[in-house]
């Protein structure tokens, strides 16, 4: 039993100008009209019997209230699109214990408005906040320290990227929530995720096994949730007209014992300066995105995969959630961290 729960100070609203990160690595300058608002648990809008929305978790815990787009609501298959990523959902509500709502927006066969691209399974695009290294460091010093007290990661894991003090780092609207910096009951959407089209998806609910050649639809939306929560690897990537941007996972991230990856190459997962590998990233050379594990036999059925393996149903592991854990999500009093089952 882990109690790790702690107290982090809120309501600091040191965050103001909003971005968007799309899934191509952009960042646009939004203002606070472009954000929206979502409606909460409306009726259904299209005659399909599908809601506006819904609110997964309970309200004294983590919640995520997931919009469904015009897209989901007119599809066809919309109960089992829409099961799949509830499902997905509550593997983060039902471990984490911030209390805060996350809006996200869900798309089929587009994200934010926008069409996929072609052969992509899932996509995200989050709303977030460019900081200075002492706002994002500090916030996270202080969310972190369960994990410290808990044995899950070293005492001054958070100071690793101390070199780059004078770097910003992008921190998500759904992340910055978790850390107390903004308003965590803001209704503005946080992030859009959209899962794919075609027979390539499979979802559960629909019932029957999955084909060979099919992909794991709520490990799709759990991988694209994931992103929005704030699980991005940026290592010093210029976004529009700001260069050397990191984010708060890029911190845990080495190439070896005591020297952290801070440019886009390989590198492993660590809470420990290093130490300890816990998993493998991807390259992001290779095209795949650098928060990724890397496409190993140990990470064939794994979400956070950078390239999804077809005919297998796939799992959040208990690095993942350990990894999300240690992005600024608080785990709830009493609950483990354990491999969940997609």
């Amino acid at each position: 039993m882990l109690d790790i729960d702690t107290h982090i100070p809120g309501g600091a609203l040191s965050l103001s100008q909003q971005y968007l990160l799309t899934d191509s690595d952009h960042l646009i300058l939004v203002n606070s009209s472009q954000t929206g608002a979502p409606s909460h648990g409306g009726p259904p809008t299209n005659g399909t019997g599908s809601p506006t929305s819904t609110l997964v978790g309970a309200s004294t815990g983590l919640q995520i209230d997931l919009i469904w787009d015009a897209s989901v609501q007119k599809a066809s298959n919309w109960q089992a699109i829409e099961a799949a990523v509830v499902s997905a959902a509550q593997i983060y509500t039902s471990l984490f214990s911030n209390h805060v709502v996350l809006n996200i927006a869900v798309g089929f066969g587009e994200v934010a408005g926008q069409a996929m691209g072609p052969g992509d399974l899932g996509e995200s695009e989050s709303f977030g906040y460019l900081a200075s290294y002492a706002t994002a460091v500090n916030a996270l010093t202080a969310s972190d320290a369960g994990l410290a007290k808990a044995g899950l990661m070293s005492a001054n894991a958070t100071s690793a990227l101390h070199s780059l003090s004078g770097e910003s780092f992008f921190i998500t609207s759904a992340q910055a929530k978790a850390l107390g910096l903004v308003n965590g009951t803001s209704t503005a959407i946080d992030g859009y995720i959209g899962l794919a089209t075609g027979s390539s998806m499979f979802f559960p609910a629909a019932g029957g096994t999955i084909g060979h050649n099919q992909y794991d639809a709520l490990g799709v939306a759990a991988h694209e949730l994931s992103e929005v929560m704030g699980r991005l690897g940026l290592e010093g990537a210029s976004l529009g007209g700001t260069k050397n941007v990191y984010s708060l996972l890029d911190i845990f991230r080495y190439t070896s014992n005591g020297v952290p990856d801070i440019t886009p190459t390989a590198g492993y997962f660590s809470l420990n300066d290093g130490a300890t590998n816990l998993d493998t990233y991807n390259n992001p050379n290779n095209g795949g995105d650098a928060a990724d594990w890397a496409t190993l036999a140990a990470n064939s059925t794994n979400a956070y995969d950078a390239f999804d393996n077809p005919g297998v149903t796939t799992q959040v592991t208990a690095t993942d959630l350990l990894e999300v854990a240690a992005l600024g999500y608080q785990i709830d009093a009493g609950k483990t961290l354990t491999t969940i089952g997609a």
